[in-house]
């Protein structure tokens, strides 16, 4: 019983509770962990923005993370456009839209991120549709 009460204390050791990164989500990260979550939109939508109408929407794609060239993670989006993507430490990242991602030249698109090292990093990302 001892062995077992010490795994389950190095467990939950090792384990940090984060907070609501997202209403109604609550993450587990790795103690050295780092994680990036938010959502991801692109527009406009329509050729013509109206008063009172959305001209931006979430969208679904896939994404490769890279840090000094070198890639890091990668991650898919939801139709809603949520992410979640663990990162191996805190600073900057870029994050790349796929090629296949439904934007004007995906690849020029890249977003700079800077994240803190050991906790649930909230950004919002948004993209250009190239729709005039």
């Amino acid at each position: 019983m001892p062995r077992f009460r010490s795994l389950t204390t190095s467990l939950l050791a090792t384990l940090t509770l984060a907070l609501p990164a997202c209403e109604g989500d609550v993450f587990l990260l790795a103690a050295n962990g780092t994680l990036l979550v938010g959502v991801v939109s692109r527009g406009p939508v329509e050729p013509v923005c109206r008063v009172g109408v959305p001209c931006d929407a979430p969208f679904a794609a896939g994404f490769t993370v890279t840090r000094d060239g070198r890639i890091v993670a990668a991650f898919r989006s939801g139709s809603d456009g949520r992410f979640r993507v663990e990162l191996p430490t805190g600073g900057s990242y870029r994050v790349v839209p796929d090629a296949d991602a439904p934007l004007l030249a995906p690849e020029a698109q890249a977003r700079e991120v800077t994240v803190q090292a050991g906790v649930v990093n909230q950004v919002e990302l948004a993209f250009d549709t190239g729709i005039r």
